[in-house]
């Protein structure tokens, strides 16, 4: 009967064994941690408005890498005076006019974002990653 409604039946012959059966059976539904970590920092010196066609114009970032590695495939987020204006993924990050996949500290790069169009100068730009951590009881 126990089959047939999918209960499953733990059978342990040591008590302890059991108890650590069933806590690890209910840590799988315990959501992970989520925390985030700051792989770089940029800051905006000036805003390019580009056109991409016809009268479609984007705005791309002039930016100083102050810290640490900005790369293509991170996330980012947009601060604007202390509070967080915009979060999501970067479209283009150029040097020059050549696309690049990572700029390092000190180095002076364009960097334009899909869904996001609103940059002004001195706003500071963060590039992270979200670290997921496995909880248990």
């Amino acid at each position: 009967m126990a089959e047939s409604q999918g209960v499953r039946i733990l059978d342990h012959t040591v008590i302890y064994h059991l108890v650590d059966d069933v806590k690890a059976k209910l840590s799988e539904y315990l959501t992970p941690d989520v925390s985030t970590r700051v792989l770089g920092e940029a800051e905006v010196l000036q805003v390019f408005p580009i056109n991409v066609r016809g009268r479609v114009f984007k705005n791309i970032a002039g930016c100083r890498v102050r810290n640490g590695i900005v790369g293509k495939n991170n996330l980012y987020r947009v601060i604007r005076k202390g509070e967080t204006i915009f979060d999501g993924r970067l479209e283009t990050l150029k040097h020059v006019k050549k696309d690049v996949m990572e700029m390092r500290k000190g180095t002076e790069c364009g960097i334009g974002f899909e869904e996001f169009q609103n940059l002004e100068v001195g706003d500071q730009i963060q590039a992270y990653e979200e670290v997921r951590t496995a909880r248990k009881l």
